[in-house]
């Protein structure tokens, strides 16, 4: 399985002034850092927990496809499309009428075959697509305020700690609620 990002969150679930406020930082100097550190905290918070905060578009690609498909980054939103390679390299979209999504919050989503539905033949070599929709919503308020405060202190983290790569204890004990983890 292979992830890609497709389409960034348009916006991030702390503003530039909630940070400036939080590190108590009262001028504009070094406002390109504290946005770049919003991000990557964001970045970091969201691989810590596997989810996606705020809604993003992502790409699965699989060479295979079993008749129930787990899809990564909770919470989902909704699958975008599925579609398959023929061993001719031509594409198809699997009609949604096939399969059913379930939008897990608290792990994985799923697709499920219908009764009675196949899969598309398809090369079996990175020929089977999941676009899929992820994420608490469109706005910052959809956000979890753990998450969030969690996004606070690593950005803090990171200002004061400019080298450090590590996430702080404090900070993996507000994200550990939000942790998928796999049994």
């Amino acid at each position: 399985m292979r992830l890609k990002l497709k389409t960034a969150p348009s916006t991030e679930p702390i503003t530039l002034d909630q940070a400036k406020l939080h590190l108590r930082v009262d001028t504009g100097d070094d406002n390109a850092l504290i946005s770049m550190l919003i991000t990557t905290a964001r970045e970091m918070a969201e691989k810590e927990t596997k989810r996606a905060f705020i809604t993003q578009i992502w790409q699965m690609t699989l060479d295979a496809a079993e008749s129930e498909i787990e899809i990564p980054k909770p919470p989902l939103q909704g699958v975008e499309s599925i579609t398959v390679i023929d061993e001719a390299g031509n594409e198809s979209v699997v009609d949604a009428s096939h399969y059913d999504v379930d939008k897990a919050q608290n792990s994985y989503g799923r697709v499920r075959l219908k009764s009675g539905s196949t899969w598309p033949t398809h090369r079996g070599f990175a020929s089977f697509i999941v676009e899929f929709k992820a994420g608490y919503g469109d706005a910052a308020a959809d956000v979890p305020e753990a998450l969030k405060q969690a996004v606070l202190q690593l950005i803090a983290h990171f200002y004061e700690n400019r080298e450090s790569v590590e996430i702080p204890a404090g900070v993996k004990i507000l994200l550990w609620a939000f942790k998928i983890l796999r049994i």
